[in-house]
């Protein structure tokens, strides 16, 4: 048990640094355009989300949006975190997926508290007949977030 926390530490400790190094790093280098890394598939962008996934609820009055989301994120790694030090020693993959979600969360409210807004950077797409589809903005701990909670939903699935 505690060579398996501690090294789900060390994951969410290292994962957490390079989500907010890539972020301050996009905030000193990259313009409010994008840097083209692979033509037509995948670019650097810098973009501010004052919404949640998808820029969802961006449009809303700052002070409570900001307030709003601070809350239930704050809440849900509440929860995370409970859940996972409960299940830390358990065998199987949910510890590390459950870490994982909390490394994503961590990452957006520290943004949040900081800047107002989630820095995302991470643009991918594919152009079809001349026509580029995009992939909504994001950073590493949405991708943190998003890969963890498809696979919790697969394994709870799996178990059914």
């Amino acid at each position: 048990m505690k060579n398996k926390t501690q090294a789900q530490i060390a994951v969410f400790a290292l994962l957490l640094t390079a989500d907010q190094l890539s972020k301050w790093w996009i905030e000193q280098q990259i313009p409010f355009f994008h840097m083209t890394v692979i033509d037509g598939f995948f670019n650097i962008v810098r973009a501010h989300n004052f919404g949640v996934a998808f820029s969802l609820l961006a449009d809303w009055g700052h002070q409570w949006r900001t307030a709003l989301l601070l809350g239930v994120t704050i809440g849900i790694a509440a929860v995370v975190s409970v859940w996972w030090w409960r299940e830390r020693a358990a065998p199987g993959n949910i510890s590390w997926l459950l870490i994982l979600i909390l490394t994503g969360a961590v990452g957006n409210i520290w943004d949040r508290l900081q800047f107002g807004y989630v820095v995302d950077f991470i643009d991918w797409y594919v152009v079809i007949g001349g026509e580029a589809y995009h992939w909504p903005a994001f950073n590493i701990a949405d991708a943190c977030i998003s890969v963890s909670v498809l696979l919790l939903l697969l394994t709870s699935l799996k178990k059914n």
